[in-house]
């Protein structure tokens, strides 16, 4: 199956809008573009266009994971030029069909358009074929679908970062234009024999964005709340946002050891999911909108709720019941209300909760532990957080007349001490902080 939840290392290069057929594609000849194989291969509908071409060639020269590549492009790039539907399946001729149900990869786009339409595009490869259809429930005007064609990068590059990598890469279908595409949804699934092993979702509309994954190393789930556009900064004070909370998931992540791969994937999709294109500061439909002074002292970020599960390990076959965990839960939600304009008044809430616990070597050297006395000499932690701020700012004619911004914090930490298999120490640290600051004084960024 695909890595769950591993770092891409590069950037998925850009596809041409139609990927180009390969060489002989032309000839009608489809045989002669395909890699050796141990036998025949036959298609559902005989065809020489580019995309059977690709389709063709990425069966015969590619595993079951990476044959997508280049048709998620293909298939929506499409549009520009043919509006009909599409269906073509490339298997062997007389393959094992047990073969073909080991592993089984899929990938199911849906778009709604605004007037209506549904287009769906669905893919799926197994050991034995190579699946495609697009299909739409209506025809299509042609200002649909040079809106479904200017989707094809992104679609092809969120297929790369879902299928061959965990860091998604939802850029380019973010990027749909709002007054043409009402929602999209994309999901990618991974069965063995049968059973679901991995499962990502992603949804976009222009009142939520959410992404989940659940997979073997663990879990990830985000949902960001689109329908205060008033609490969003300009570009500047977004980045700001974003960066400090990207920077709380590094050191919550440290703290409890999480899984590297997950957090880069939970770090990667609520960066794109909270991203905001325009530069201009965002304004709401209702009659209170937020100044600048309010968007430096607040997130500037949409509202969210998001966490990240590692699926617990058992390192120590001496005591299986110390599992090394991690769980991470953090959400934001603002509310602004107020008389009108001049008399506005705005909350924000935040909180984030931190619970996990792991295993440390008690010197330098790397932790080896094993079914010997000699190999347990190791700390076993627990850490059990709860981080708590609240802004408020309160207007009166215009003024700004109230600012204050308050932190909780409350840890408790427990350590076992073992030497050579034996407890010697079981200790239980209780932290806690409140902090207030008069954000009235607070200088605000330029």
């Amino acid at each position: 199956m695909p890595p769950v939840f591993k770092v891409r290392e590069s950037a998925t290069p850009t596809l041409d809008p139609l990927p180009p057929a390969p060489d002989g594609a032309s000839s009608g000849s489809l045989q002669s573009m395909q890699a050796p194989l141990g036998s025949a291969l036959t298609w559902k509908v005989k065809s020489s266009d580019a995309i059977t071409s690709r389709m063709t060639v990425n069966y015969g020269a590619k595993p079951v994971f990476a044959r997508f590549d280049g048709l998620g492009a293909a298939a929506l790039s499409r549009f520009s030029t043919d509006p009909s539907d599409f269906s073509q399946t490339v298997s062997q001729v007389n393959a094992d069909p047990s073969v073909g149900a080991q592993t089984v990869y899929k990938v199911a786009l849906t778009i709604k358009l605004s007037d209506g339409i549904s287009v769906k595009v669905n893919l799926e490869s197994k050991g034995n074929s190579l699946a495609l259809q697009v299909n739409s429930s209506a025809r299509m005007s042609a200002a649909d679908r040079a809106a479904l064609a200017r989707l094809a990068n992104g679609f092809q590059n969120a297929i790369d970062g879902m299928g061959n990598a965990v860091q998604p890469d939802f850029d380019g279908l973010l990027q749909y234009d709002p007054s043409l595409v009402s929602s999209i949804d994309l999901q990618a699934t991974t069965q063995a024999n049968g059973a679901l092993v991995q499962k990502q979702t992603f949804h976009a509309d222009r009142t939520t964005r959410s992404f989940s994954a659940d997979g073997p190393d663990g879990q990830v789930n985000i949902s960001v709340d689109l329908r205060q556009q008033a609490i969003m900064g300009n570009a500047q004070r977004r980045k700001a946002g974003l960066d400090a909370y990207l920077k709380q998931f590094q050191e919550a992540g440290a703290r409890g050891h999480a899984n590297g791969a997950t957090l880069a994937t939970f770090t990667a999709a609520f960066q794109q999911l909270t991203y905001q294109p325009s530069s201009e500061t965002s304004v709401s439909s209702l009659p209170i909108n937020l100044s600048d002074d309010d968007h430096a002292l607040l997130s500037a970020l949409p509202d969210f709720n998001a966490s990240m599960t590692d699926t617990p390990t058992s390192p120590n076959p001496m005591r299986p019941g110390e599992r090394d965990t991690f769980s991470y839960q953090v959400s934001q939600q603002t509310l602004v209300g107020g008389r009108d304009q001049a008399n506005r008044a705005i909350s924000q809430h935040r909180h984030a909760h931190l619970e996990a616990s792991f295993h440390e070597p008690l010197t330098a050297s790397p932790l080896a532990l094993d079914d010997t006395r000699a190999s347990q000499n190791y700390y076993f932690k627990h850490v059990s957080e709860d981080r708590v701020s609240d802004t408020r700012i309160s207007y009166q004619n215009g003024l700004m007349i109230g600012a204050t911004a308050d932190e909780h914090v409350s840890r408790s930490t427990q350590v076992l001490k073992y030497v050579m298999g034996i407890l010697t120490e079981d200790s239980t640290t209780p932290e806690s902080s409140d902090t207030r600051r008069d954000l009235l004084t607070q200088p605000r960024l330029g």
